[in-house]
């Protein structure tokens, strides 16, 4: 056997525990909106799937850290969603498309969507590690925010907080249409979109001061 051949086998092998490993993750996480965390053993896994449990303790090391890597899995998604993005001169237009970027992505991915945000059950709870990684998503919105500042097209001088802000209203709007509530998508697109022009048009504008 050449070198060629081995090399190619090895490739085999990774592309085969990868493809396991993302099935492993999208069942448990489908498992784990369903019916809770509960419902979110390494045997029922293992049926699901179709391997030994020793597979998923060896891939996962234990139950918790299995759903540990499904939050950062979510993360990891997320982030290149955003970096998708293509660049714009048009800042304001950029950070527009990163918000659509942000529920397009809520929409495709809904179960690991939960997992990262909405806490679908209160036995989990992030690691420290597992949260301070998730925050690298935020980066691209605070350096984007930062530069519209730079650039004088948003009056606010703190970027972590205005971006805290355009976070905050888009998860928002994103949360209800998952739960439902906007069951039209076409017309909860629309508003999404008008719903960010708004935000950020206030953001360009000076507000008046409140005299004492």
């Amino acid at each position: 056997m050449d070198s060629h051949t081995v090399t190619n086998y090895r490739t085999a092998q990774d592309l085969h525990q990868q493809a396991l490993r993302q099935g492993i993750l999208d069942d448990a996480s489908n498992l784990l909106l369903r019916e809770g965390l509960q419902a979110l053993s390494m045997r029922r896994i293992a049926q699901m799937v179709g391997c030994s449990t020793t597979v998923l303790y060896t891939m996962f090391g234990s139950k918790q850290g299995l759903i540990d890597e499904l939050y950062l899995k979510g993360f990891a998604m997320l982030r290149q969603a955003l970096a998708a993005v293509p660049l714009s001169d048009d800042l304001l237009e950029y950070l527009t498309t990163l918000g659509q970027a942000y529920r397009a992505f809520a929409l495709a991915n809904p179960t690991y969507y939960a997992v990262m945000f909405c806490q679908t059950s209160p036995e989990f709870t992030p690691t420290q590690n597992c949260i301070q990684q998730s925050w690298s998503s935020f980066e691209l919105l605070v350096s984007t925010v930062q530069a519209c500042i730079d650039a004088e097209v948003l009056v606010e001088d703190n970027p972590q907080e205005v971006a805290k802000m355009l976070w905050g209203v888009v998860h928002g709007h994103v949360g209800l249409e998952l739960t439902g509530h906007f069951s039209n998508s076409t017309i909860a697109g629309e508003r999404f979109d008008r719903t960010i022009g708004v935000i950020l048009t206030g953001l360009t504008r000076k507000q008046p001061s409140i005299e004492a």
